[in-house]
């Protein structure tokens, strides 16, 4: 933005530029002054504030520099993006409502879209522990954690979409479950049977993550597979005795 006069520069302008006034009328000069200093101060304001982009929305306004907002787009993305706006309004019109609202994810503190704007359906966001969270803070949570074992008991199957092949899993140690790759969920049994198989791994002390393959619009249907991971193995403590077993052999043969 160009450097931009302060009102007290502008007033001291107007005054050295104005004729001397008549006696009694000094005051009424100077409060012209400072009014007109304040009108032509907001005027510059505005003209550097405006912008050669036509805000997001409306499209019938100039965006504003000091209404530009800064999100993203996926939670993949590194950078926010700029969305350019002409008004308070406007900005909180795209940025709160459908179809783009975003959210503030719980976890990493950045506003996100909900939907993703490169396929216009897919859902940004998970419920964990109760809050919103973005799907890469989620996928973080479930390789750690596997998926919440509440959700899959309350008849929900929840997952998400990993790279093809589901890598990310795999590459966290998860190994895909015989029989339930590519598992296909088409009516309430079929849900049954995947949620019963994932609560067995779940009470045989494994993580268990779910991978969405395809799914149907709306999710009434659609392929998923089932991956597993050990639990970690108890690292072996040395028993005592056996290091004082050793100590007593070494003693004797000196």
């Amino acid at each position: 933005m160009e450097k931009i006069p302060s009102v007290n520069e502008l007033y001291e302008t107007i005054l050295s530029r104005s004729l001397l006034p008549l006696p009694g009328i000094e005051d009424a000069l100077i409060e012209k002054a400072w009014e007109r200093a304040n009108r032509i101060h907001d005027y510059l304001l505005k003209r550097a504030d405006r912008m050669d982009e036509d805000c997001m929305l409306c499209e019938k306004k100039k965006a504003r520099q000091s209404q530009t907002r800064y999100a993203y787009d996926t939670p993949w993305d590194n950078e926010p993006v700029a969305k350019l706006f002409c008004s308070d309004d406007c900005g909180d019109s795209f940025m709160y409502e459908e179809p783009w609202a975003y959210f503030m994810c719980s976890r990493c503190d950045r506003e996100i879209s909900e939907q993703n704007p490169r396929n216009g359906w897919h859902i940004q966001y998970r419920d964990y522990d109760g809050q919103m969270t973005c799907l890469k803070c989620y996928e973080d949570l479930i390789l750690e954690n596997g998926v919440e074992r509440d959700k899959v008991e309350a008849g929900k199957i929840p997952g998400m979409f990993f790279s093809y092949g589901n890598l990310e899993p795999i590459k966290a140690g998860y190994r895909e479950v015989e029989g339930f790759r590519d598992f296909f969920v088409s009516c309430q049994y079929d849900a049954d049977r995947f949620r019963k198989k994932a609560l067995e791994l779940m009470d045989q002390g494994k993580k268990v993550v779910i991978g969405y393959e395809s799914m149907g619009i709306g999710g009434g249907e659609g392929y998923v597979s089932l991956l597993e991971k050990e639990p970690p193995k108890p690292k072996r403590r040395r028993r005592q005795n056996a290091v004082q077993n050793q100590g007593l052999d070494s003693g004797r043969g000196r």
